[in-house]
C-alpha cells in the first residue's frame, strides 16, 4: 500500500481489518458480484398522509397491491374469496386469525392453519427472491429462526421431504404454535415485498392518528421522509416556535381532532381552554368537522377563535422581527377598524364576517395582553417538554431532508421556486443569492440547526418555510388563513401557486430541474405530493410526458370531495413504475370481517425495455466501488 495516499491507507487499514486475507476479501467479491445480477428492489413512495393511520398501515401493509399480485400470480387456481381470505391474514394476521377462531370449529380451523402456513411460505419465497437469503434471515425472531430457515429453504413438493415438511405443520398446530408462524411469515412478506418506504412530506396535521404514524415510522429502517410544509409547522412547534405551536393547534381545533396534541402527545390545552372560558368573544369559531355534542362543539369552537387570535398575534410579532422575509400581506391586524367593523387586505375595503376582536388593541395590536404571554408560554413549554414529541421530531429529523435523489428519481414534497420564464427564483435570505439545488441544500441545514441549537433566527426561520412565499414546501404568494376566516369575498381566499407548477406540465422544465439536481437518467422523474391532483375535475397525476408524477390524491378525508380518490401511491421495481389509486378505506375492521382490500387498482405509466437489476441502482454502484476496493485489498495481500 506503499502508493496511496495517507486518507487511503487508513482507509484500506479499515476494510483490512475486517476482511483479514486474501480469501475472505474474494468471498465478499463473490456475494457482492452475484447480488449485482438480482432484480431491483422495489421501492414504495407515499405523500401527505396527514394523520390517516388505518389507510396508511394497510397501504403500507398490502404494498399498494403488489402483494395480492403476488397472491393472483402463484396461486391462480384459488377462487378470489380464498384468495381475499389469504390477503386479510397476510396483512392482519393476529386480528384475521383470532375472527376466523372464533366462528369456525376446531377442525376446520386447524385445516385452514395448515393450508395457510403452506401459502405463506410461498409467498415469503416469493418476497426473497430479491435478497440474499443472510439478509432475510438476519430479521428472523431468534427463538424460531431455526424452523423459519427451514420452511424457507426447504421444497415441500420433494418427494423426500413432503412428508418432514407436512409433519412440522401438524406439530406447530398440536403445539399451539402456528398462528405464532404465521404472524412471522406475514410480517416477512410485508417487511421485504419492498426495500424502500419514502414518505413524501405531510405526515401531520387534519386527520387523528400522526403520532401512531411516527411510531411506525420510527421503527422501520426502510423509511426515509421529504418533509412537507405541515411537517415543517411540528419540527417548529417542538423547537419553540410558538406561532407554528398556535398554528397546529389551530389546524386541529378547525378539523376538531385533537387526539394528536392531546392523548399522543400530551400537550396541555389547559391554559387555553381557562383562557377561552373567560374570551369575551362574542362570535366563535364552528369546526370543519363538529360532533354530537353541541356543548362540546362551543367549547371547541371558543378555543378556536382564541388559538386564531393568538396565532395572528405571534404571526405579526416574528414577521416585524424579520423584514427580509418579506411577508407584510399577512400582517392583517394593524389594518382592521373595528368601529366601521371592515379591514383593508392589498389596498381594498372589506366588510369582517366577525369584528369582535377584544384582545386586539389598535395601538399595538400584535402585543398579548399579560393573560396571553401566560398562555402562549405554558404552550410553548408544553411543546418543548414533550418527550414523545421530541423523540418524533428527532425521527423527522434523521430520517428526513428538503429533497432526496434515489435511483434517478428526485423527490421533494412541494416545488422549486421558479420564475414565469422557468428560471430559478434567487432567493436572498440566507446569506447569499441561492436558488435551485443550492438553496433546498442551505434550507435543509438551517432546518437542522433549528432543532438542534434552537438559535432564534433558525427556529423564526421555520415559520417562513411554513408559509413563505419562495419557499419549497409552500409554494404559493401567501397563505390567506385570516381572509378565509374573516372575509366573504373569494378573491381574498386566492392562493397563487408557484410559477413552478404551470411549468412542470412542460417535459423540458423537467429536464432542466432534473439535470440542476444532477440526474441525467432518461427515466428520471420527479415525484412530487403537496397539491391534490382533481381526478374529479380531470386532472391527471402524470405531467410533463412521464416526467413528473404527483401522488397526493387525497388521503386526507377533507380532500376527498375534491380529488374523488383516497390517495395516489407509487411503485417502482425492476419491470417499471406502477401508479395505484386507491379507494376511500372504511374501519379497519370492516377490512378484515370483509376480506376487502384498499387499492382499486395499480397500472405501469413506465415499463423498462430491459428488466433493472440491482448493479442498475444507487445501491449497485456503491457496490462495485467496494468491489474494485477489495480486489485493491486482496492483491495487496498477494497470492
Amino acid at each position: 500500500m506503499t502508493n496511496f495516499n495517507s486518507f487511503e491507507k487508513k482507509y484500506f487499514s479499515l476494510l483490512k481489518n475486517r476482511y483479514p486475507g486474501r480469501h475472505e476479501a474474494l468471498a465478499q467479491v463473490l456475494l457482492l458480484e452475484s447480488t449485482l445480477e438480482l432484480p431491483k428492489p422495489t421501492e414504495h413512495f407515499l405523500s401527505d398522509l396527514h394523520g390517516e393511520y388505518i389507510a396508511f398501515t394497510h397501504v403500507l401493509r398490502n404494498a399498494s397491491g403488489v402483494l395480492r399480485r403476488y397472491i393472483d400470480e402463484l396461486f391462480p387456481e384459488k377462487s378470489e374469496e380464498d384468495k381475499n381470505l389469504l390477503a386479510t391474514i397476510l396483512y392482519y394476521p393476529d386480528k384475521k386469525l383470532a375472527d376466523l377462531k372464533e366462528k369456525m370449529d376446531e377442525d376446520r380451523y386447524c385445516r385452514l392453519l395448515k393450508e395457510t402456513l403452506a401459502d405463506l411460505i410461498v409467498v415469503a419465497k416469493r418476497v426473497a427472491t430479491k435478497y440474499d437469503h443472510e439478509q432475510i434471515e438476519s430479521t428472523l425472531p431468534p427463538s424460531r429462526k431455526k424452523i423459519l430457515n427451514l420452511l424457507l429453504l426447504e421444497d415441500s413438493a420433494s418427494r423426500h421431504k413432503k412428508s418432514y415438511v407436512a409433519s412440522l405443520y401438524d406439530n406447530m398446530i398440536a403445539l399451539g404454535e402456528a398462528e405464532c408462524y404465521i404472524k412471522d411469515l406475514a410480517d416477512l412478506s410485508v417487511r421485504y415485498v419492498v426495500e424502500t418506504v419514502h414518505i413524501i412530506g405531510d405526515i401531520y396535521d387534519r386527520g387523528e392518528d400522526a403520532e401512531k404514524i411516527m411510531d411506525q415510522l420510527a421503527g422501520d429502517d426502510r423509511v426515509d421522509i421529504q418533509w412537507g410544509n405541515h411537517d415543517i409547522a411540528w419540527i417548529g412547534a417542538a423547537a419553540g416556535n410558538f406561532a407554528l405551536a398556535a398554528n397546529v393547534i389551530r389546524i386541529a381545533l378547525r378539523y376538531n381532532v385533537l387526539s394528536t396534541i392531546e392523548d399522543g402527545y400530551g400537550i396541555n390545552l389547559l391554559p387555553l381552554f381557562r383562557y377561552a372560558e373567560h374570551y369575551t368573544a362574542k362570535e366563535p369559531f364552528f369546526t370543519k368537522s363538529p360532533g354530537p355534542d353541541d356543548h362540546v362543539n362551543e367549547s371547541i369552537a371558543k378555543l378556536h377563535k382564541a388559538m386564531a387570535i393568538l396565532q395572528f398575534k405571534a404571526e405579526g410579532q416574528l414577521i416585524r422581527r424579520h423584514p427580509a422575509y418579506d411577508m407584510n400581506n399577512m400582517l392583517h391586524l394593524e389594518n382592521l377598524d373595528l368601529q366601521n367593523n371592515t379591514v383593508t387586505v392589498e389596498g381594498k375595503e372589506y366588510s369582517l364576517l366577525d369584528g369582535d376582536f377584544p384582545t386586539v388593541d389598535p395601538r399595538d395590536p400584535y402585543a398579548f395582553t399579560k393573560e396571553e404571554s401566560e398562555v402562549a408560554e405554558r404552550i410553548r413549554q408544553s411543546f418543548l417538554t414533550s418527550e414523545k414529541l421530541q423523540s418524533h421530531i428527532r425521527t423527522m429529523i434523521e430520517k428526513g431532508r428538503m429533497y432526496k435523489i434515489q435511483n434517478g428519481n428526485l423527490l421533494f414534497h412541494g416545488c422549486i421556486p421558479m420564475k414565469e420564464d422557468g428560471h430559478f427564483e434567487s432567493v436572498k435570505l440566507l446569506g447569499a443569492p441561492l436558488e435551485g439545488r443550492a438553496l433546498l441544500d442551505a434550507m435543509d441545514e438551517k432546518v437542522r440547526r433549528a432543532f438542534y441549537e434552537r438559535t432564534e433566527d433558525d427556529v423564526d426561520f421555520l415559520f417562513y418555510l411554513w408559509c413563505g412565499k419562495h419557499s419549497p414546501l409552500f409554494g404559493k404568494e401567501r397563505i390567506t388563513t385570516f381572509e378565509r376566516y374573516f372575509i366573504a369575498e373569494d378573491e381574498t381566499h386566492v392562493e397563487r401557486k408557484n410559477p413552478y407548477y404551470p411549468l412542470r406540465e412542460k417535459e423540458e422544465v423537467a429536464d432542466r430541474i432534473l439535470k440542476a439536481f444532477g440526474i441525467d437518467d432518461v427515466r428520471g422523474k420527479i415525484i412530487n405530493g403537496h397539491t391534490p391532483v382533481k381526478k374529479r375535475k380531470g386532472e391527471n397525476p402524470i405531467k410533463a410526458r412521464g416526467k413528473v408524477v404527483v401522488i397526493d390524491g387525497g388521503f386526507a378525508h377533507a380532500y376527498r370531495k375534491t380529488t374523488g380518490t383516497a390517495g395516489y401511491t407509487l411503485i417502482s421495481n425492476s419491470y417499471g413504475i406502477l401508479l395505484a389509486t386507491h379507494e376511500p378505506i372504511r374501519h379497519e375492521d370492516t377490512y378484515i370481517r370483509e376480506n376487502i382490500d384498499m387499492t382499486s387498482s395499480l397500472e405501469f405509466i413506465t415499463e423498462y425495455d430491459t428488466r433493472r437489476l440491482v448493479r442498475d441502482t444507487d445501491e449497485g454502484a456503491r457496490a462495485m466501488d467496494q468491489i474494485a476496493d477489495l480486489k485493491t485489498l486482496a492483491d495487496s495481500y498477494g497470492d
